[in-house]
């Protein structure tokens, strides 16, 4: 049996021709030049030419994929984000607790202070120490206390110690 094949006709004809393939002959590839025989010296293959790899053409994602895959990935960065809040809040927090603690031994050591103040003030209003400190600056002790009676208008010694009044320096009735 034999196949028919379309040619080119001649430049200028205008026709095409059918032209005749012997039986058992191999078959032309496909969009390559016209067939021709193998030559006399080299054997017939029936492996085919290497041919350029051609790049396949990329086939659109099927949507239920790509809305699965970017619903992962948003998923993903959300948890990421998540986990970053979480990081930054927990070292501000670390580092306000540091400061506190910070705070709180300098708030011990004033309150020492304070209270060292306090009783240096109380010892400072003591009576011996005020007596003491108005010896230093010259002050001496009333010896008799006189008292003016305005009623007979006599003046009246009165002894140096009064019944009932404690003998304090500086303290006058």
């Amino acid at each position: 049996m034999s196949e028919r094949k379309r040619t080119q006709p001649p430049a200028g004809t205008g026709q095409a021709t059918t032209a005749r393939r012997p039986a058992g002959a191999a078959a032309r590839p496909a969009g390559k030049g016209t067939y021709r025989p193998a030559p006399a010296g080299r054997p017939v293959t029936s492996r085919p030419r290497p041919q350029p790899a051609r790049p396949r053409p990329a086939r659109p994602p099927e949507p239920g994929r790509a809305s699965r895959t970017r619903f992962i990935f948003l998923v993903v960065g959300l948890l990421g984000g998540g986990l970053l809040c979480l990081l930054v809040i927990n070292t501000i927090l670390a580092t306000g607790s540091f400061q506190i603690t910070a705070l709180k031994q300098s708030n011990v050591t004033l309150a020492q202070q304070e209270q060292e103040l306090h009783a240096k003030i109380a010892a400072e209003e003591s009576p011996f120490s005020i007596a003491h400190q108005a010896r230093k600056l010259g002050m001496v002790e009333p010896g008799l206390l006189h008292f003016l009676n305005l009623n007979t208008g006599r003046i009246n010694s009165g002894p140096a110690q009064i019944p009932g009044i404690p003998a304090v320096p500086g303290y006058t009735p």
